[in-house]
């Protein structure tokens, strides 16, 4: 099993974006999940120009870190009707001015069962406006049913174990990818603590060459909001166990 991406989510407004790009920059694995709705990411609010900071921060950097936009509530129904929020489509607008790559090279559709939609031509349509991004979706009961014929039409996504729905619970067992052609990543309970033991048990149900990434959000927050070193500790960890186990 091999690392793409090990993914830190949820970080606030409160972070310093000197060292939000600090931790970014400790690994080319490393990856931001940045949450986004319009609770609290509209234009005006206090999120909204922190990730506008962000983005002015590392548009003339070679050296681009990895941000990924996690989209839910009325901003992920949106997207799943295939429309795009106009703050989200400012984001994604945003391109690296040395290198001409989208600054936000990722996105997450937290699609659950309170979605309104989830409908496979609409998701085609948004897929093809974005083909140099990669979509995310849950695999969950609410995507499942439409994954078979999607896949038919556009490969461009992966999709998420997560069976905490976001709760930051640890499963029982770790699933199986369920399709040889579309990769799976996962989540679920994962911190500093327990990473190692996990991609152990993870890795133990896929194939050397396998290619995933982990996404941690609950276990890295401290008195409610997202930790720096807590984030950096996780991925410390977890790059060293990647080191170790790739020959």
């Amino acid at each position: 099993m091999q690392l793409r991406y090990i993914t830190m989510s949820d970080p606030r407004e409160n972070l310093s974006i000197e060292k939000t790009i600090d931790l970014l920059h400790m690994s080319p694995l490393a990856e931001l999940g940045v949450q986004a709705h319009p609770s609290a990411m509209s234009l005006g609010l206090p999120r909204n120009g922190w990730m506008n900071r962000l983005l002015d921060a590392v548009e003339g950097l070679k050296n681009q870190p990895n941000i990924a936009l996690h989209v839910n509530y009325e901003w992920c129904d949106y997207m799943a009707e295939g429309l795009v929020p106009s703050e989200i489509a400012g984001w994604l607008a945003r391109k690296n001015t040395k290198t001409n790559k989208p600054l936000i090279q990722r996105i997450q559709l937290n699609i659950g069962d309170e979605t309104t939609t989830f409908e496979m031509y609409k998701i085609v349509g948004l897929l093809r406006c974005f083909p140099d991004r990669e979509f995310i979706f849950p695999f969950n009961q609410k995507v499942k049913p439409q994954i078979d014929l999607l896949r038919k039409y556009n490969k461009n996504f992966k999709l998420l174990f997560d069976g905490s729905y976001g709760v930051g619970k640890l499963p029982e067992r770790w699933d199986m990818p369920v399709y040889d052609d579309i990769e799976f990543g996962y989540a679920g309970g994962l911190s500093p603590d327990n990473v190692k033991c996990n991609l152990d048990k993870i890795s133990g149900n896929l194939q050397k060459e396998y290619k995933t990434w982990i996404d941690a959000e609950g276990q890295l927050r401290r008195a409610g909001a997202f930790d720096i070193e807590l984030a950096r500790n996780y991925l410390r960890n977890a790059l060293s166990w990647n080191k170790s186990n790739i020959k």
